[in-house]
């Protein structure tokens, strides 16, 4: 094996001898190269037999990557089970051992869509009629799975979640499960765990087999993955984590930071820190270093660019109107960039930002794909409420109405729903003409004229109101008026749904749409048009994704736009007002700056339109800590005139609020 191609620290970390390791791996510091040349060391340098060692990954890609690179350097085809994801190398420990937990070996592994339907016969048959959907409930026993919280754990449900009868559904659905011989992803990991904590013959035989554990991605995993491999750790403790505290940005669905931060201390283990960067130059590395130092919670590396071939390029700091010009601005700038051969990414916070900016790459003929999620006006909530919109325009739209009869439920059935089509066909109507006919003569049963009513009158309301007010309105009165907001606000104030307010965001911003339109027809054929132009490939594309999507790449070109409060950190963690969510934050813009290898473009609007209202915006605390921004005459609102939309601020035409009194004094600083 060659490692005259590792640096000094790199080397350092693959010849550890045994015992526990971490590898502190800072951005672009080569710690797949690390891990690979590790598992291959262990091999022929330890002679270790490489079904013997347990290498841990996060995602196929990575463990795919992996196996290539270890067949290339040990000029062979193995073939083990023990490369993969967590899921992966679990599934296949917990079907050797299945009987254990009352389940065949040829157990099925359900999808989410399959979870959610066993879980909506399990809410029928327990009788939940309140106005949570089968979504909540999934998502809050997966959550309790990755807390190691069986289904009996009463006590340990009632603690963790608030959800009325939580313990019923939990109890249910996991009888169900075993009784349809099936597991879910939370039951891979929860069930080995089982097996190997209750199971000390099985636990030692592990324990003697398996003698290198590798970890990729340390700082990611949750209690349950952790507690996992540390019950299969033998006494030499020979586990290999590579990882990075300054990367630990998954807090919101269940990695655990303090893994990697109390790994040293638990362990008593050295720890050999990677800090030579070849990904990005050295002013990317230097304005990273100056925001991740402010964090408190974290061991601490400093990177030195060691890429010659990177050009050294200053960062560059615009600020803007309005989130329009913003996003006008790099498209335009992006179009004088953009070649076949270049890499341009495009990261946002919030998924609203996605919106104004995918409008722009649209004018300018720019060719995009969204990375890690559905483009803006595919998103779940933006088609339910174009759903109402294209119900009202057009009474006939079967599909709109099908869509949202029952959204948000207002007890609705399937057998309710046949009612009205069947009567639909039967007198050629549309499905919403049909429930208005049966409405008006009093054929429906008591219960459904109740329920229905409130839908039926929306829909007239809104259909009226097409060309006598603003589409603004109109789509406001929609999300208001037909409880979709409130729907959202309740799961995420009472059902902890932290992803909801990501989909209010998301709804604003459809408002913002709808008022740069004058008439629906045209809103719905531009909606028509964005989508039909994803259908097209390109050899290059800009990719458009958020920050928390952008882990593991890395472009020629990076944006950053919305660098305000409240965008960016955002408003939930300025409204936690903890340490913990602001540290996150940091990391957060750590990742993003990192993505970068020469070109970084920071940006924010000092306004911002939302639903309805004109919101004055303070630049990003980040930004403050920074030192070596390209501070010019060039980064002044004033002088990006040609994409100035709107009337400039001045003390003269508003009352200035403190908040906006800093703003401008902030500007002041920064500009001279």
């Amino acid at each position: 094996m060659d490692l005259s191609k590792l640096n000094k620290e790199q080397k350092t970390a693959v010849e550890h001898r045994k015992g526990p390791l971490l590898v502190l791996s800072g951005a672009g510091t080569g710690k797949t190269r690390v891990l690979t040349s590790r598992f291959v060391y262990i091999v022929k340098n330890l002679n270790v037999k490489f079904n013997k060692i347990i290498a841990v990954t996060f995602t196929n890609k990575a463990a795919n990557e992996i196996k290539e690179r270890v067949n290339l350097e040990l000029q062979s085809s193995i073939d083990t089970p023990w490369i993969g994801t967590f899921h992966s190398i679990f599934a296949k420990f917990l079907r050797k051992h299945s009987n254990l937990v009352k389940l065949k070996s040829n157990f099925t592994i359900l999808d989410i869509e399959d979870q959610k339907k066993l879980l909506k016969q399990v809410l029928d048959y327990c009788k939940i009629e309140k106005d949570i959907n089968e979504g909540i409930y999934h998502n809050e026993i997966q959550n309790l799975k990755d807390n190691k919280i069986l289904f009996y754990e009463n006590k340990k449900i009632s603690k963790f979640s608030s959800i009325e009868r939580l313990d019923d559904i939990y109890s249910f659905y996991q009888q169900r499960l075993i009784e349809i011989n099936a597991v879910d992803f939370g039951d891979i990991l929860l069930h080995s765990y089982t097996i190997l904590f209750n199971n000390e013959d099985i636990r030692n035989s592990y324990q003697k087999f398996i003698e290198h554990i590798l970890i990729d991605e340390f700082q990611d995993t949750n209690l349950i993955q952790y507690d996992l491999i540390k019950l299969i750790l033998n006494s030499n403790k020979n586990l290999f984590c590579v990882g990075d505290d300054d990367q630990s940005i998954y807090a919101w669905r269940g990695a655990n930071i303090e893994n990697i931060i109390n790994f040293p201390k638990e362990f008593n283990s050295p720890v050999v820190r990677l800090t030579k960067n070849y990904r990005s130059n050295s002013s990317i590395l230097e304005a990273a270093a100056c925001i991740i130092s402010n964090n408190k919670n974290r061991l601490g590396k400093d990177l030195v660019s060691f890429n010659k071939n990177i050009p050294d390029q200053k960062i560059n700091l615009n600020s803007f109107y309005s989130q329009e010009e913003e996003s006008l601005w790099i498209s335009d700038n992006i179009s004088k960039k953009f070649q076949d051969d270049n890499s341009i990414g495009v990261l946002v916070r919030l998924t609203a930002q996605m919106r104004s900016i995918e409008d722009k790459f649209i004018k300018y003929a720019l060719p995009y794909e969204i990375i890690g999620g559905p483009r803006f006006f595919d998103r779940k909530e933006i088609k339910d409420i174009l759903a109402y919109l294209k119900l009202a325009n057009s009474f006939k739209d079967d599909l709109s109405f099908e869509r949202v009869i029952n959204l948000p439920k207002r007890g609705v059935g399937d057998q309710s729903v046949k009612l009205i089509i069947d009567n639909a066909r039967e007198k050629k109507l549309s499905f919403f003409e049909s429930l208005e006919l049966l409405y008006n003569d009093n054929n429906l049963p008591g219960s459904l004229m109740l329920k229905t009513k409130p839908f039926i009158e929306i829909i007239k309301k809104t259909s009226d109101l097409i060309n006598k007010t603003t589409l603004e309105d109109i789509g406001i009165f929609i999300i208001e008026e037909s409880g979709y907001l409130k729907m959202l606000e309740n799961e995420k104030n009472k059902l902890k749904q932290v992803e909801n307010e990501s989909r209010i965001d998301n709804l604003k911003e459809f408002v913002n749409a709808l008022s740069e339109f004058e008439n629906l027809d045209d809103f719905l054929e531009h909606v028509g048009l964005v989508n039909e132009n994803q259908k097209k490939t390109h050899s290059n594309s800009v990719k458009l994704m958020t920050l928390h999507a952008a882990k593991g790449l890395e472009f020629d070109h990076v944006y950053l736009p919305g660098w305000e409060e409240g965008i960016f950190p955002s408003s939930r963690a300025l409204e936690q007002n903890s340490s913990k969510s602001l540290e996150e934050e940091r990391r957060l813009a750590y990742v993003g700056i990192t993505r970068a290898k020469f070109d970084l473009n920071l940006s924010y609007a000092t306004s911002r339109y939302t639903y309805g209202m004109n919101n004055y915006s303070l630049p990003s605390r980040f930004l403050n800590e920074i030192s070596n921004i390209e501070k010019n005459s060039s980064n002044t609102i004033e002088d990006h005139s040609e994409f100035n939309l709107t009337k400039k601020i001045t003390s003269d035409n508003i009352q200035l609020s403190p908040g906006k009194k800093r703003m401008l004094e902030f500007l002041k600083k920064n500009t001279k």
